[in-house]
């Protein structure tokens, strides 16, 4: 909510016209049809993030605002078939600056994703839900069901709260502008909600299905469920952003980012990467007081540490490969 933001921004100085800063608009995108950037898991379908940022200084102190929208899309070969994420975010960034070229920042990053509504699972080869290929469809009169609409077999909640204390600094070498040193650490809480549940125990759970009990194929499917304990990831990183000049309006920059990620209460499925690097690079065009940017993100491990709201233990298996995207940004500094 742009209006929320702005009267932050109010609050931070009674005088608005002595501020510096900028106010950026960027967007991003990937979809599986592209050939020109890597080519990730079979599920994946299409994925793009829009974000406002601005940044207001004055004297020694600083003020960060960027509100961010992510969405992905998975189509798969069973149930759910189609799968969508959506989830906005709040980042607020507080800097003390010790001169032109060191500064200190705490922020926080609010994420909340949008609930998650799922018709049919299949559990091995055991479809149940609401949908033309269930074999079984389930019910429960229980309370705690009432939340689930009348066709829709699991309700997935998520959220996460982010903590960083930032370093920057800038310097003056042929290989970067500018460097951040940051420690973070980002708190993950997924919820579900379905009656299959109830399959585990009682006379449904002691039935064959395709030789199979139906209480152990739903168990097993279950442990790949996000956990609904909340876990922890730890994150140290290093930033890296360097402008080279071509001419006198145009850029080319590159933007790396390296941290190194600790799970903490986290129960893994099977295996999980310890570390992501993040390279965003491209060129800049500058007219006056605005640039506009175009250039593409690469990721070693997905998008592991950087948007968390993605990872859990349904998705775990996801993050050993590579996603890249496209970015463009137009950004105006007064």
């Amino acid at each position: 909510n742009i209006n929320k933001y702005f009267f932050i921004s109010l609050a931070f100085c009674a005088n608005i016209f002595a501020l510096n800063g900028y106010i950026e608009l960027e967007h991003s995108a990937t979809d599986k049809n592209w050939s020109f950037i890597p080519e990730t898991t079979n599920s994946f379908d299409y994925s793009d993030v829009s974000s406002i940022e601005f940044l207001l200084i004055q004297n020694k102190l600083g003020l960060k605002v960027k509100q961010s929208s992510f969405h992905l899309n998975l189509v798969r070969s069973i149930e759910p078939k189609a799968l969508s994420l959506d989830a906005g975010s709040d980042l607020f960034e507080v800097f003390y600056i010790f001169s032109e070229n060191q500064s200190i920042s705490v922020s926080y990053k609010d994420q909340v994703a949008d609930t998650q509504k799922i018709q049919c699972y299949t559990f091995s080869s055991l479809t149940v839900g609401y949908c033309n290929d269930a074999v079984l469809s389930i019910s429960n009169s229980k309370s705690k069901y009432d939340r689930l609409d009348a066709d829709t077999l699991m309700m997935i909640d998520a959220a996460n709260q982010e903590y960083n204390i930032n370093y920057t600094r800038a310097v003056n070498n042929i290989f970067f502008d500018e460097y951040v040193f940051y420690i973070g650490s980002s708190e993950n809480s997924f919820d579900w909600l379905s009656p299959i549940e109830e399959l585990q125990v009682g006379f449904i759970a002691n039935l064959s299905y395709q030789g199979s009990r139906i209480g152990d194929l739903v168990s097993n499917e279950i442990k790949r469920l996000p956990q609904r304990t909340e876990f922890q990831l730890y994150k140290l990183g290093f930033n890296f952003y360097n402008n080279i000049n071509i001419t006198q309006k145009l850029k080319y920059f590159y933007d790396l980012d390296m941290v190194l990620i600790k799970t903490d209460n986290y129960q893994e499925y099977k295996s999980t990467p310890t570390n992501n690097i993040k390279l965003k690079t491209g060129f800049l065009y500058q007219i006056n007081d605005l640039n506009i940017s175009i250039a593409g993100s690469l990721y070693k491990n997905n998008l592991f540490g950087f948007e968390d709201i993605s990872f859990n233990q349904r998705s775990e298996h996801h993050f050993d490969s590579a996603f890249g995207s496209i970015d463009i940004a137009l950004k105006y500094s007064f």
